[in-house]
């Protein structure tokens, strides 16, 4: 009854929300039409404490990969292009600049080899609302090193130009 963004999601059962997923992915990619397919929203965004959309959660292991990690298994084995990563924070850690789930679950247990994208504005906000970064440059550093690939925020430049500086400079 708490599941917040209901019209993102096909809800919490993992079986269900695995055959729904995978057939829209199939869909997607291999439609009249094809375009990339991207799964929403990595990892855990369902259960938040309050309920609302990009808030905390605190999820135990065990629950996080018996609900949630089966049905983006399954559509990331159905060959899925892109993941938009789960505004939110998961057990304290803000999931954009978590390397344990964007990289070593992620890429490395599960096996993704697309594109990582964020939710809008959400580099902004590691340093704006979760305050682990000082500033942009900062925030854009810690999301690759985690995993992301894409910031999204259309006719904003500031993740793609603190990019090309960390890159210029050598740190990335």
């Amino acid at each position: 009854p708490r599941w917040p963004r209901f019209w993102e999601t096909f809800g919490e059962d993992p079986y269900l929300a695995s055959e729904m997923g995978v057939a829209m992915v199939q869909g997607y990619q291999n439609g009249p039409s094809p375009m990339a397919a991207t799964l929403k929203h990595f990892l855990g965004y369902g259960m938040s404490l309050s309920g609302a959309d990009r808030t905390p959660a605190w999820i135990p292991e065990r629950q996080l990969r018996e609900y949630f990690v089966p049905s983006f298994q399954a559509c990331v084995d159905a060959g899925a292009m892109s993941i938009m990563i789960n505004s939110g924070e998961i057990n304290g850690i803000p999931v954009h600049v978590n390397r344990a789930i964007l990289t070593d679950l992620l890429r490395d247990e599960m096996g993704f080899e697309g594109v990582l994208v964020t939710d809008w504005e959400d580099v902004k906000y590691l340093f704006t609302r979760h305050h682990v970064a000082h500033d942009y440059k900062e925030a854009t550093r810690m999301a690759i090193e985690a995993g992301i690939d894409m910031a999204m925020v259309p006719l904003d430049f500031g993740f793609s130009d603190a990019l090309l500086e960390l890159v210029h400079e050598g740190v990335i």
